[in-house]
């Protein structure tokens, strides 16, 4: 990956996150990290290990490409182990059995490691762990590869965090169905069309690094609340800020309506807002198969619904993405223009990209939305039963 240029970032982190995202519980998402890293690097092998904060080790969690033998060669010091790493400091070390920060150098060499990346693992402002990458030659990483990884890593230390809290509340709900003698419900997977995630196209190089950053950005602040209604509005604002826009509207569909009910939306009045809810088999329905749509006249396109109130609002031009998770689309991010207005193919697909991490991060706050309310709605049951 070292001559691997800004599109290659962008794409790589994408497809890294949208991994992460979906992974069903808290090894999952420690395994995907490790191994999307490892693939996206090229390299010999990569170790996550967390800091355990009574002993002051750091445990070793998930693990690509390393023999079970160098896995058990000992506990490591968060003290002794390339120290600098937690206090938030990317560390590359070369010849790293030669390095006195190594705690087992003999065992490193007969594993055939040369080079070591460590990068923190940070979860908020606090460092949670480390990522090690290890290569098996001499092997220097340029400064947008530790920016990749680090922000990888970031992204990791958050959704660690996220996975902590709903496998937490999960487990409460667990033992508490196991107390009362029921079994708990399972979840009932809907029938739907699959769809790819995000095709991604050529981008001009000039471009892909900024969006690249820009996604970063944008996942670091949608992952840093578990509060659904406050992630899609993050989402709609981000939109606007960045495509500097007239207005934005996230809409997630409703199965038993046909509606897309609006979950969250800026720069749109209250009169259109008001004007009716749009069904999702009349309103632009392309992008309901998976498909971005620009309309770049409302007053002479036949897929809109409401023409007449979309003029009147002062809308002349709209792009309008699906939010796809987990490979079904399960709603609408819709990007507003006063103006007549192209959008480039980088600007789709960053777009397209955004909506795709928007929509894993929207289902993992509504699914922890709900373990926490079945938990209580339980446990308040149970209180009155006894």
């Amino acid at each position: 990956m070292a001559q691997t240029n800004a599109n290659e970032y962008f794409r790589l982190f994408f497809e890294t996150a949208q991994e992460i995202l979906c992974a069903r519980n808290l090894q999952e998402t420690l395994d995907s990290l490790v191994h999307r890293t490892v693939a996206a690097l090229q390299i010999k092998a990569g170790g996550l290990r967390l800091i355990d904060e009574q002993t002051n080790c750091l445990e070793q969690v998930a693990a690509f490409g390393l023999s079970e033998t160098y896995l058990g060669k000992g506990a490591l010091n968060a003290d002794q182990s390339i120290p600098e790493v937690l206090v938030g400091k990317p560390v590359c070390i070369k010849e790293a059995y030669n390095d006195p920060r190594i705690q087992y150098p003999d065992a490193m060499r007969d594993e055939g490691i040369n080079t070591i990346l460590s990068v923190p693992v940070i979860a908020g402002e606090k460092v949670i762990g480390v990522l090690r990458l290890y290569s098996a030659e001499p092997r220097d990483f340029s400064e947008e590869e530790i920016e990749f990884i680090s922000a990888l890593a970031e992204m990791g230390g958050l959704a660690i965090a996220n996975a902590r809290l709903s496998q937490a509340e999960g487990d409460k709900l667990a033992s508490l169905f196991e107390e009362i003698g029921v079994d708990q419900p399972s979840e009932i997977e809907t029938s739907e069309q699959q769809f790819e995630t995000c095709a991604f196209l050529p981008i001009d190089p000039a471009k892909s690094l900024g969006y690249f950053r820009t996604l970063h950005e944008v996942t670091q602040a949608i992952l840093s609340t578990l509060d659904s209604k406050e992630v899609m509005q993050m989402i709609v604002d981000k939109v606007i800020d960045i495509m500097q826009v007239k207005a934005s509207a996230l809409r997630l569909r409703n199965e038993t309506t046909h509606e897309l009910e609006l979950i969250a939306a800026t720069g749109l009045s209250e009169k259109f807002l008001s004007k009716g809810q749009p069904h999702t088999d009349q309103s632009i329905i392309a992008t309901l198969a998976g498909k971005s749509v620009l309309i770049t006249d409302t007053a002479n396109d036949p897929r809109l619904e409401y023409p007449v109130e979309t003029v009147a609002e002062g809308i002349a031009s709209i792009l309008s993405l699906p939010i796809i998770a987990r490979q079904r689309v399960v709603g609408v991010l819709r990007i507003y223009s006063a103006e007549k207005r192209e959008y480039s193919q980088e600007d789709v697909t960053f777009l397209t990209a955004l909506a795709g991490i928007s929509g894993v991060a929207i289902m993992n706050a509504r699914l922890y939305e709900k373990t926490r309310n079945d938990l209580s709605f339980w446990t308040a049951t149970l209180g009155y039963m006894q």
